[in-house]
C-alpha cells in the first residue's frame, strides 16, 4: 500500500470528526494548488468535474445554477492552475469535455476517503459548509479557522493562525474579522483589549 493512503487512513482513525473536516479542507487545498483563498464553490465545481468526467461547461451550469461568465471563471481557473484538462468534442468542436487531473484528482481522492468514495457526500458537505457564511463566496481559508475555532473551543487569534493556513497576517487577520462580522466567532474580552 503506498504511503500516502496509510498516512489518510491514520488521519481518518485517530482523528474526531471536526478534526476530520480540516483534513478534509487541507486536500482541498492541495487539490486547488495549495490556495487556501479559493472558494469553497470552486472546490465543489472542481468536484464535480471529477464526478462526471467529460463533462461540458452547459451540464455544469445546469446541475450549479450559474451564469455563464461566473462558471467560465471558475474554469479558466481550474484549467490555469492544472487541475483540469479540457478536450474538444470529436462530434461538435464547439464542445469542450472537461476532466479532473494530475495533483487535483489525487488529492481530491483523499478527500473523497472521508466520504467512502462518495462525490454526493463531499457535495452536500461543501454545500453546507457554503450555507454556514453569510458571505456569498467564502474561502477554504475561512473554513479551515471555522473548524479549527469548533474544534479548539476557545483560542487566541495566534492559536487559530497556527492551526490555519501559511498567509500573510494582514490575511489572517482579515479573514477572522470576517467571520465575527458574519457572528460565526465571537471575540472573548481578552482579544478586544
Amino acid at each position: 500500500m503506498p504511503p500516502k493512503i496509510l498516512k489518510s487512513a491514520h488521519n481518518q482513525a485517530s482523528a474526531n470528526r471536526i478534526q476530520q473536516m480540516g483534513l478534509i479542507l487541507d486536500h482541498l487545498v492541495d487539490a486547488l494548488g495549495g490556495d487556501p483563498s479559493a472558494p469553497l464553490r470552486r472546490a465543489q465545481i472542481l468536484a464535480d468535474i471529477d464526478c462526471h468526467p467529460d463533462t461540458t461547461q452547459s451540464a455544469l451550469m445546469d446541475r450549479f445554477g450559474m451564469n455563464k461568465s461566473t462558471l467560465n471563471r471558475e474554469i479558466e481557473w481550474l484549467y490555469d492552475q492544472g487541475c483540469i484538462l479540457r478536450t474538444p468534442s470529436q462530434q461538435d468542436g464547439r464542445v469542450i469535455h472537461m476532466s479532473s487531473c494530475g495533483y487535483a484528482k489525487k488529492n481530491l481522492g483523499l478527500a473523497l476517503d472521508y466520504f467512502n468514495r462518495s462525490h454526493k457526500n463531499l457535495h452536500f458537505f461543501l454545500e453546507t459548509l457554503i450555507n454556514l457564511f453569510t458571505d456569498p463566496k467564502p474561502t477554504l481559508r475561512d473554513a479551515k479557522f471555522l473548524v479549527a475555532a469548533t474544534d479548539m473551543g476557545e483560542a487566541s487569534r495566534q492559536e487559530l493562525f497556527d492551526r490555519g493556513y501559511s498567509g500573510a497576517n494582514t490575511t489572517n487577520v482579515r479573514a477572522l474579522d470576517h467571520l465575527v462580522e458574519q457572528g460565526l466567532l465571537i471575540k472573548t474580552e481578552d482579544e478586544n483589549g
